[in-house]
């Protein structure tokens, strides 16, 4: 007989209860821990366990052998977001309303496996390594700890995205598992992790790329590497064989296949065939290959079913343990995946496909039918065969069915931090058959436009290296080709913005909200550029436009403090920051605005405190570090003061800001020696502003010293010759305070 876990708080103690006696009789938990971990862009066929012989990837290999792997698992999506919706929901896109990375968010009516995990008693942590993971993305509903701090990762290229690699989220993972092993009394764990590596840009170590034949190939090898010291320490622990281990993909990756050099695009199997691999010794057999459909939408009611938890039902999958077991025959199950990228990003149809019965039906403005058994890389369209006509239409009702049941699982959304769009979506998951939707369906199918989409890479490349002339050629010829290629004309914008040709880039905006006034994101550059411009009323005017349309944008926040405090209206620039925290608590901008805000009223303690969170958030910024180091003097601290600039003096070695501050410093506490050494070395790095040696109060004490004004005489001359302010990569304010 199962337990099932009752309402209330008695029913989740006795469960708990249940588990710590069945485990201590050496028997399966009632609630075993459960992991799931989702390796970003990675091919089933690109995995030792799933035959590609030139793999390095002995962590998942060995969770293959101890467990069941799954060799026609399809997600619901190409795309990050999308995918991990679905995977965390049990639902498919049309239902839980996530369609595109950044644009929409999960609506708070969803039931994710970590909110039902956490009411059965479990302890839920999530640790996540791309910014398109963001808790701002709603996908933390549920969790204890949800672990998406990137602020301190390098920043990324232009076009790219906020990540952190392998061996910094798995080192998050064991610190907290180490800590845990402290506990006398261990509550089960839900525990997702995220690793992003195998995505572009790849940037795996050299042993990785010594051994691989390609930098995506190294990429995996890194993550399963890294992955390996989880597993190492759940092994090493006892509680391995205890907990149920789920290892999966949220997509694939084309690597040229179909004209597509990456994926999100296009729903062939290139970019939706995942692996699957679940480990569980008391339930799963070893070393076991399941050959038939599933999906990564069945990941949740199996887990729910697995921990004897309720929802299972509640969601579109099936629980995949009877088939790994053998208890039940293979089933073909009918496999969606949907692409609506092309369509809400550059204007053209989006993709909806099915695969059951053997074959692949992708509906389209050019529909595709695919035979899987001969043509498994989907490559020779049957569709308009008259032989394969009644194929075509019965698949083509089949996604009918899938998306008519996506309308009854549909879930509210949320007003989100992306787009209203999500709301407008989710209330017409009968969209292919609304005229608006006939119309975006009518458009280019993405196989004819892919080359455009290709086009706009190339533009997007040249940008990230500062080629803005030649990226603003390549955009504006696609433009005269597709006058209303929407991403073609925001990548013109942002050249032109960075270029600062600020009146061209605010028309190019213009242009797009022109066709689509519900972009919020468009609001918030035109509110940049006006502030830019010094037209603070115009920059209130555009951020308040936005936060109609999106009201937890923080962007637009964080800009309507920053026109207040121009204003000189502390109160309001406060209020707009510690709104903005409260929806993206780690954005360290925010902090140290807020910080500024409390330097300018004299209340240094809070100074202090907000300087160290922004810093927290991007340790190798220097300007939180001199200011919380400012801070730190002001209020008396003098020794935490030293700590802080000599932390800012290693970060940055060639900068002469913070010796300049440290000299400062040991002047105004007397240590005359110790400051004109440090000054001198300050000196030697760049520090030539002789006006601010004559100006600067804290040096009063010292001038008339022999070895001050030396030292004053040698920065005269060194700046009336002209020289170069060496080392002054980040000081635009030459002195902190």
């Amino acid at each position: 007989m199962k337990f099932r876990v009752l309402p209330g708080s008695f029913s989740r103690t006795l469960g708990l209860l249940l588990l710590l006696v069945l485990a201590g009789c050496g028997r399966a938990p009632e609630h075993p821990n459960v992991v799931i971990v989702t390796f970003d862009t990675t091919r089933a066929d690109h995995l030792g366990t799933y035959g590609f012989g030139l793999a390095h990837t002995p962590t998942i290999d060995h969770l293959a052998a101890d467990g069941v792997r799954f060799d026609n698992a399809i997600s619901a999506a190409p795309i990050t977001a999308v995918s991990h919706a679905t995977i965390m929901t049990g639902l498919l896109p049309p239902a839980h309303g996530v369609r595109d990375n950044g644009t929409f968010a999960l609506g708070d009516a969803a039931e994710t496996l970590a909110e039902r995990f956490k009411a059965a008693g479990y302890e839920t942590r999530a640790y996540v390594s791309a910014i398109v993971l963001s808790r701002r993305y709603k996908l933390d509903q549920g969790f204890d700890v949800y672990d998406d701090d990137l602020w301190g990762e390098d920043e990324p290229k232009l076009f790219m995205i906020r990540e952190r690699p392998a061996e910094e989220t798995i080192q998050h993972v064991l610190d907290w598992y180490g800590q845990r092993a402290k506990q006398t009394q261990k509550k089960p764990f839900f525990l997702w992790v995220h690793l992003f590596d195998p995505h572009e840009p790849h940037h795996p170590p050299a042993w990785a790329k010594a051994i691989s034949p390609s930098s995506y190939d190294a990429s995996i090898a890194y993550a399963d590497r890294e992955l390996g010291r989880l597993v190492d320490a759940l092994r090493a622990s006892g509680e391995l064989d205890r907990t149920v281990f789920v290892f999966t993909a949220d997509h694939g990756e084309s690597l040229g296949e179909h004209g597509e050099k990456t994926h999100a695009i296009f729903v062939y199997r290139a970019t939706t065939h995942v692996p699957l691999i679940i480990r569980y010794p008391p339930e799963y057999p070893r070393g076991k290959a399941y050959p038939g459909p599933v999906r990564n939408v069945d990941i949740a009611p199996t887990l729910l079913d697995l921990a004897h938890l309720p929802g299972a039902e509640q969601t579109q999958g099936v629980d995949l343990t009877p088939l790994a077991r053998g208890d039940r025959p293979v089933a073909d199950l009918p496999q969606y995946s949907e692409s609506k990228l092309a369509e809400l990003d550059f204007g053209m149809a989006p993709l909806f496909a099915v695969r059951k019965d053997g074959y692949t039906f992708i509906r389209a403005p050019k529909p595709e039918l695919y035979d899987l058994k001969s043509d498994p890389n989907e490559l020779h369209n049957l569709y308009g065969v008259p032989a394969y006509q009644a194929r075509s239409d019965a698949l083509d009702v089949e996604l009918e069915k899938l998306l008519q049941d996506s309308a009854k699982h549909a879930i509210a959304a949320q007003n989100s931090p992306m787009s209203a769009e999500t709301m407008q979506a989710l209330q017409s998951l009968g969209y292919l058959q609304g005229a608006q939707d006939r119309a975006s369906a009518a458009g280019m199918d993405p196989k004819d436009g892919i080359s455009i989409y290709n086009k706009l890479e190339t533009a997007r490349h040249f940008a990230q290296h500062k080629k803005w002339a030649s990226a603003e050629k390549e955009l504006k010829e696609l433009l005269k080709q597709m006058p209303q290629h929407t991403s073609a004309r925001s990548v013109l914008a942002l050249v032109e913005f960075k270029r600062g040709n600020l009146e061209e880039a605010k028309k190019q905006y213009l242009q797009l909200l022109a066709r689509d006034p519900k972009q919020f994101r468009l609001y918030g550059m035109l509110g940049q550029i006006a502030l830019m411009q010094g037209n603070y009323d115009e920059a209130e005017h555009d951020n308040q436009e936005a936060l109609k349309i999106a009201p937890q944008f923080v962007e637009a926040m964080g800009q309507l403090g920053l026109v207040a405090a121009l204003r000189g209206d502390e109160s309001a620039a406060q209020s707009w920051y510690e709104r903005a925290l409260k929806i993206d608590p780690g954005f360290p901008t925010l902090h140290r605005r807020l910080g500024d805000l409390y330097y300018e009223r004299g209340q240094y303690d809070l100074a202090l405190k907000e300087y160290l969170e922004a810093n927290k958030g991007q340790p190798k910024d220097m300007r939180s570090l001199l200011q919380a180091g400012a801070s730190a003097r002001r209020a008396g601290q003098m020794e935490q003061a030293e700590q802080l600039l000599r932390k800012a003096m290693a970060l940055h070695p060639k900068s002469w800001i913070p010796r300049y501050n440290l000299a400062c410093l040991q002047a105004k506490q007397g240590q005359a020696q110790a400051a004109f050494a440090t000054l001198g070395e300050s000196i030697d790095h760049g520090m030539v502003y002789a006006n601010l040696l004559v100006e600067d109060t804290d040096w009063d004490g010292l001038r008339a010293s022999p070895e001050f004004k030396q030292l004053l005489q040698r920065v005269r001359k060194i700046d009336a010759a002209g020289s170069p302010k060496a080392g002054d990569e980040d000081g635009d304010i030459p002195d902190a305070d």
